[in-house]
């Protein structure tokens, strides 16, 4: 169950790196997710997976295990 200030690890696909990050926004598709002074907008791409671009490159969070 996702909520408000919950932190998330955020993997940017194209550098393989990992951030953390935190719910600031959650929407009945996704949710968004403020690292720092960026915010990057996921959406649910399956089941416990969300996905979201930012300046050209992909996101990805997981949810589940």
């Amino acid at each position: 169950m996702l909520s408000l200030d919950q932190k998330v690890t955020v993997h940017c696909t194209d550098t393989d790196a990992d951030a953390q990050g935190v719910i600031v926004r959650i929407r009945p598709d996704g949710f968004d997710v403020s690292l720092g002074e960026l915010i990057i907008h996921l959406r649910k791409y399956k089941p416990g997976i969300y996905v979201g671009q930012q300046s050209g490159m992909e996101f990805v969070v997981r949810t589940i295990g």
